[in-house]
């Protein structure tokens, strides 16, 4: 009786310290506020962004998305409010996203759909999925999702909150596998991810802010 053949694996060369340390690193070019808060990330990966209703959570990332269209093609899926709506079309104008017309798109794409689109030449660098519970159905889709793109994209999954916590298990594990993790409360968006800048925290409307801590609150943040 023939024996049966044995899949050879061919391994990784391993690395030396000059190999690590000899990578060159692409880093995201932010600059002003963003600078100070987040420092310059990795080009690449996941963010995770999560916050309760009403906490400020849209606009922040709407702001985001306009910093990320400085530098990069951005591409938002709002899965969970249509482009038509009248509050994402007045959170647009409100951080004037014209500014960045160029490189900022919106559609809404299903998992498959999104897979497909990225695989076109000159797809975005940028990825906005709004939301996690409204995209990924399981765990295997996130991570299979992430594992084909983390190397190459920029990847932003937002989240829902319950207190200071993500809402859902699937929000948990999201946020403990992203690299950089950022949580909106009371209109201030909190870094808490691998990198930083000479402060932690963004404050999304100042106006907002002041209301709810007292006048010209922001000015001490």
């Amino acid at each position: 009786m023939q024996e049966p053949k044995v899949k050879k694996t061919k391994l990784k060369r391993v690395l030396t310290v000059a190999d690590i340390t000899n990578q060159k690193v692409q880093r995201i070019p932010f600059e002003d506020e963003f600078l100070e808060v987040f420092g310059q990330p990795q080009n690449r990966g996941v963010w995770f962004v999560y916050g309760t209703s009403g906490s400020g959570k849209s606009t922040f990332i709407m702001q985001l998305a306009k910093e990320f269209s400085k530098y990069y093609k951005t591409l938002y899926d709002p899965l969970e409010e249509e482009t038509d709506d009248s509050d994402f079309i007045e959170r647009v104008a409100l951080v004037n996203m014209q500014d960045v017309g160029s490189n900022f798109h919106a559609q809404q794409y299903d998992l498959d759909e999104l897979n497909i689109y990225l695989e076109k030449r000159g797809s975005p660098k940028v990825v906005i999925i709004d939301s996690a519970t409204y995209f990924f159905k399981n765990w295997n889709e996130y991570l299979a999702f992430k594992n084909k793109w983390q190397t190459k994209k920029i990847i932003i999954v937002i989240g829902h909150a319950e207190g200071k916590n993500p809402r859902t298990e699937l929000e948990k594990s999201i946020k403990y596998n992203a690299k950089m993790k950022v949580f909106v409360s009371g209109y201030l968006a909190i870094n808490q991810g691998r990198t930083f800048g000479t402060k932690n925290t963004f404050i999304t409307w100042p106006e907002g802010y002041d209301k709810l801590r007292g006048q010209d609150a922001h000015k001490e943040n």
